[in-house]
């Protein structure tokens, strides 16, 4: 190997070091709660899903904002996404259902105001129904 060889490999290594700790460092914001504490969620959101509906807990997802939550997303029979939206459209959160498997995601949400919900991984010719408008409510 010649000298701009390993000048070049030096710089990727580098450059891949640099990036993990900073995208893993615990002086980011999102990645404080998220990957160096296991929070204890305040409560458990059970969410179905069949046959291109999402089933969600009776009168709506209340939730009081800065307070963890744990959303568990069931598929009986193909994959499907559950997003979170806000209602600017972009997005909050999102995970793949996979079939038969109860599929988590632990999340706080910081700031109070209603949220959408939609499947965000095609599943079909009814995917673009799949789409629930203030279905969660953030309280202060």
């Amino acid at each position: 190997m010649d000298r701009e060889e390993r000048i070049w490999l030096g710089v990727l290594v580098a450059v891949f070091l640099i990036f993990n700790a900073v995208t893993l460092s615990p002086l980011v914001p999102w990645q404080s709660w998220m990957i160096w504490s296991r929070p204890a969620p305040a409560r458990v959101v059970q969410i179905d899903i069949a046959n291109y509906q999402m089933n969600l807990p009776a009168g709506g997802i209340e939730v009081k904002a800065g307070e963890f939550v744990e959303f568990v997303a069931t598929s009986r029979d193909v994959t499907y996404g559950f997003g979170v939206f806000r209602k600017d459209g972009t997005m909050v959160f999102q995970m793949q259902v996979l079939p038969k498997y109860q599929n988590r995601i632990v999340w706080k949400f910081d700031k109070p105001g209603t949220y959408d919900v939609r499947s965000t991984e095609y599943s079909g010719p009814k995917h673009p129904g799949m789409f629930i408008p203030d279905a969660i409510r953030v309280v202060p």
